[in-house]
């Protein structure tokens, strides 16, 4: 019996993953930096990050509605304050 290598599999999943993510560039608004990503056309990867406290959100999502009714509740918000709620 040969031990078999996984290394295939994962440059599969690597080839796979670059080629059904969009990126666009990351904006700022009222001093949070945010960039988003999404796969296979409905996963979003929300990246959100104070300009002026470092804190950094991460947030997965599978509705649009969802992801865009969070980035409201976080640009409503102090940037220079640890949100406690996110």
């Amino acid at each position: 019996m040969q031990k078999r290598s996984s290394k295939p599999k994962s440059k599969n999943l690597k080839f796979d993953i670059e080629n059904k993510t969009k990126f666009w560039s990351g904006v700022v608004r009222n001093g949070w930096w945010i960039k988003f990503s999404v796969y296979s056309d409905h996963y979003i990867l929300l990246m959100i990050v104070s300009r002026y406290t470092g804190q950094t959100i991460l947030r997965y999502y599978c509705d649009e509605s969802e992801a865009v009714a969070f980035i409201n509740f976080v640009t409503t918000c102090n940037a220079q304050d640890i949100l406690q709620s996110a």
